[in-house]
């Protein structure tokens, strides 16, 4: 019998779903890790107590020096004052009821066009003292130019876009309501990100409205408008341009949207100030075989052998690893030098980096946790599987997608070894061909042909944000004087009985700032805030958020301006 006739061509001729996307839930859960250390992390006991000692006295976790509060009377008036809450409401509410949806596959933007017309309407002062670059049509870039030019700018981030609102008899009112209930705004976009995107705007509205827009560093509010498909159109796009325009490493640091600055939990009030993202990576899989009537099938039929290799390839979990450089032992430094964590934890945290035997130790407890663990672990999920076309037709062809989320410690190479592997292993057992990437592994056979490739983007885990030097002092600086002297005053103290808490932390995907690594290596991500974003749905059915965490962004980034941009 003849060898099958089988090529890469032949599979592609199968029909392709759209890209996969990355959710935001999987975001908030993997990023904020409050609720990890509340609900489990905290709580663990270990079998064995043992405790570590560290070899320095030196403190661990970077703690800042405040800056002067420049706008303690704007500060309060935006915080308090009734008119000025419901006229942010009203202006903020108004932007949910403009609908900015993305899903995978987009024909055409020209919807987002509504959204700009309400952004000219509410922020003349924006427009008319910004030089505005729109960027592939649909991206906003607000350029503030400094008086300096030694000086590079900051760079403030948001996104236009919201994911769809699924089905609507899952709301309990109109999604795109923009209704204020004297607590809370409500609709999609509410706390993802609209509200810190509107809130940018406010403060810099009012900022020009008071006089005082005359900066020595300059200022870049960049608004994409894709981040929920992965942000190809839009910020990757403005990336390009800022670099062509500004140049690389052209600008100081960059703030995107994150966990919120200032949220109760575990005894203490904490930030967790994102400086460093997992890798990604997905696999296609495709396995094609002869075919023909199932009354005469061979033993494994193309899904069969598929579901050998995807049963082979999850039974084998990615070892967790975590290396010096990943910004979680980070937060648990902080938390156990500053917060109140259980002995035994706190005294192996402290340990791990000069201890092997403490960061094994610490590994054992952070595995405990399904959610915690995938900071530390490169995650695999085989997402979409096709294959058949009839009940009495053999399978020709199968296709699975894997999906990876690469942790620090390991690399696109480390998913290509075990990928790899375990592609020989199905194509020794069934005796078929294998290429990967192109490249004939095995020559295929009359039982068939597999095809292991990626597609997309490759990306390793990202390079991490220093935390020591001027780029942390700066921003956690004016986030240490906001939370301590204006929304919280008195409460932090010396000897008080609760601390806040600003800790260098991880998220297990990326978003917009991945299009923006080569305008700097300073990229952290938090907004201003202080409720937990478990509670508001993003992405889910009933989006909201409080309107005090909102007027925190306004408050926020006003006294910012002032201070920040005119050191």
């Amino acid at each position: 019998m003849p060898a099958l006739a089988l090529s890469v061509t032949d599979i592609g001729e199968k029909r392709q779903p759209a890209p996969l996307t990355y959710k935001k839930w999987a975001y908030v859960l993997g990023s904020a890790l409050l609720i990890w250390f509340a609900l489990g992390f905290y709580k663990t006991s270990p079998a064995v107590v043992t405790n570590f000692k560290t070899s320095s006295s030196a403190p661990k976790c970077p703690t800042s020096p405040k800056f002067e509060i420049k706008e303690h009377e704007q500060i309060q008036y935006i915080l308090h004052d009734e008119g000025f809450r419901n006229k942010s409401a009203e202006i903020f509410g108004r932007a949910l009821q403009v609908a900015t949806v993305v899903y995978d596959v987009m024909p055409d933007y020209s919807e987002f066009a509504k959204f700009h017309e309400y952004l000219e309407k509410h922020f003349p002062l924006v427009y008319k003292t910004a030089k505005v670059h729109k960027v592939n049509q649909y991206g906003l870039v607000f350029e503030f130019a400094g008086t300096n030019p030694d000086l590079k700018p900051i760079m403030l981030t948001a996104h236009q876009d919201t994911v769809p609102i699924g089905d609507p008899s899952d709301w309990s009112e109109d999604p795109f309501s923009g209704r204020y209930d004297g607590k809370e705004v409500h609709g999609r976009g509410a706390s993802d990100c609209k509200n810190l995107l509107v809130g940018l705007m406010e403060a810099m509205e009012k900022f020009i409205e008071d006089e005082k827009a005359d900066f020595k560093r300059g200022v870049l509010l960049a608004f994409g408008f894709d981040e929920e498909k992965s942000g190809f159109d839009g910020a990757r796009k403005i990336g390009e341009y800022l670099v062509d325009y500004l140049g690389k490493d052209s600008v100081f640091f960059i703030v995107d949207e994150g966990p919120n600055m200032c949220t109760e939990t575990m005894g203490d009030y904490y930030a967790m100030l994102i400086t460093g993202e997992k890798g990604y990576v997905d696999l296609i899989a495709n396995i094609v075989t002869p075919g023909g009537h199932s009354s005469l099938p061979k033993d494994h039929t193309s899904i069969g052998m598929m579901s050998y290799f995807l049963t082979s390839y999850e039974d084998e979990m990615y070892q967790s690893v975590l290396p010096d450089q990943n910004p979680l032992l980070n937060t648990l430094e902080c938390a156990a030098e500053q917060g109140h964590l259980p002995e035994a934890i706190r005294s192996v945290a402290l340990s791990a980096r000069d201890n092997s035997v403490a960061k094994e130790k610490l590994i054992e407890y952070i595995e405990q946790d399904w959610l915690l663990k995938y900071n530390i672990r490169t995650s695999q999920a085989v997402d979409i599987v096709y294959g058949g076309d009839k009940s009495n037709s053999l399978p020709r062809n199968v296709t699975a997608y894997i999906n990876h989320r690469i942790a620090y410690g390991n690399s696109v190479d480390t998913v290509f070894h075990k990928a790899l592997k375990y592609a020989k292993m199905t194509a020794k057992k069934f005796d078929i061909g294998l290429t990967f990437h192109g490249r004939t592994i095995f020559p295929v056979t009359e039982n068939g042909l597999m095809v292991l490739d990626y597609f997309g983007e490759l990306l390793n885990p990202a390079a991490t944000t220093p935390v020591w030097g001027d780029a942390w002092d700066t921003l956690t600086g004016h986030m240490r004087a906001f939370y301590e002297e204006e929304v919280y005053p008195g409460k932090f103290h010396v000897g008080a009985e609760q601390n806040y808490i600003i800790a260098p932390s991880v998220m297990t995907p990326n978003t917009d700032t991945r299009h923006y690594w080569d305008l700097t290596g300073n990229i952290f991500k938090s907004t201003p805030g202080v409720s937990n974003l478990f509670d508001y749905m993003p992405h889910g059915p009933d989006e909201a958020i409080d309107m005090d965490s909102h007027l925190n962004v306004i408050a926020f980034y006003y006294n910012f301006f002032a201070s920040a941009l005119n050191q």
